[in-house]
């Protein structure tokens, strides 16, 4: 079987070829890969609002500090 090296031209992806014994196989991989990586953004678009969320209670619990310690000084 000859190998390739793919060249920033050509897709990632192999091209569909009914002779070869394995593009059934090939095109499971490529589906689980697919699936695997929609689950990686699901899960780092959530992990992005709860950084998000937390970092919203973390400037309001400063503002509260600052404005309490404001009210201390005066």
């Amino acid at each position: 079987m000859e190998q390739r090296i793919i060249t920033k031209g050509e897709p990632a992806m192999p091209e569909h070829h009914e002779t070869c014994p394995y593009n059934e196989v090939h095109n499971i991989q490529w589906q689980s890969l697919r699936e695997d990586l929609g689950e990686l953004k699901a899960r780092v678009q959530r992990l992005e609002t709860t950084l998000g969320r937390g970092v919203t209670l973390l400037i309001a619990n400063l503002a509260g500090v600052i404005a309490l310690l404001l009210r201390q000084l005066v």
